[in-house]
């Protein structure tokens, strides 16, 4: 059964529960990172938490330094072919998305994903030692009309039964450079799962609360673990470009 088609939340918990049931079980060895229940809490409570002391400044240059000279691609205009982003983008594209290769080949990337922290907290949240499913890293680029497409409408995540991601941001990232938008508690709310179009402003502010839909902003190095199966989206970027980077861990590949 596709995951994409389990939209109720109880079976999406049985699922996972079933497939977690057979995965290895979670030893601290040799991750020795330490649980803060309080960020386990919040994140089964509003779905995200920001987190400290991910990146050590020092990366920060090295990983921006290293990504300045790749070439990425358009996701959803292959045809436009390699580009050097975010210098020389085509201009009708919203995000530049970096290869599997050019990211798992990226200073540090191995040492972020393996945070000893990180991977406590992510086997807390899934209940079986997680899995690091995959690795992205893209540029949210301005646009002249700044309409959404694609993820930067609200929509929700289906990667596996049960997952958490951790989002780090490698530039500064304020309301004019697309911060990620998530819903606070919409992982928890059997509303518009299987929805098959992203899900508008309007109707999620209705929905939800616009008291919920929280804009996360901060400087380079700001990350935070979320659930993305709640809705979220990525904000166009106004003025600056944003480079992000994100890992999943799931219960399987």
């Amino acid at each position: 059964m596709s995951k994409r088609r389990v939209g109720d939340l109880d079976k999406r918990d049985r699922y996972a529960d079933a497939l977690a049931a057979k995965a290895p079980l979670y030893k601290a060895p040799p991750y020795q990172g330490n649980v803060d229940q309080s960020h386990v809490a919040k994140l089964e409570q509003d779905g995200y938490v920001k987190l400290s002391n991910i990146i050590q400044p020092a990366w920060l240059s090295d990983m921006l330094g290293y990504f300045g000279g790749k070439d990425c691609f358009d996701l959803h205009r292959p045809h436009l072919g390699p580009f050097r982003g975010p210098a020389n983008p085509p201009p009708e594209t919203h995000v530049a998305n970096y290869s599997s290769e050019i990211v798992a080949g990226a200073p540090h990337v191995f040492a972020i994903a393996n945070h000893a922290d990180v991977l406590a907290m992510a086997a807390a949240i899934l209940r079986a030692t997680p899995t690091v499913a995959l690795m992205s890293v893209w540029w949210s680029l301005p646009r002249a009309d700044g309409k959404p497409e694609y993820a930067e409408n609200f929509h929700r995540d289906f990667d596996d039964y049960r997952f958490i991601k951790l989002f780090c941001y490698l530039t500064d990232v304020d309301e004019t450079s697309g911060p990620h938008v998530f819903v606070r508690g919409s992982h928890r709310v059997n509303k518009h799962i299987e929805a098959k179009r992203p899900l508008s402003d309007d109707l999620v502010a209705k929905e939800f609360g616009a008291d919920n839909i929280l804009h996360i902003v901060g400087p380079a190095g700001t990350s935070f673990l979320e659930n993305s199966f709640g809705v979220h989206r990525g904000l166009p970027a106004a003025t600056r470009p944003r480079l992000i980077f994100q890992i999943l861990y799931a219960l399987r590949h």
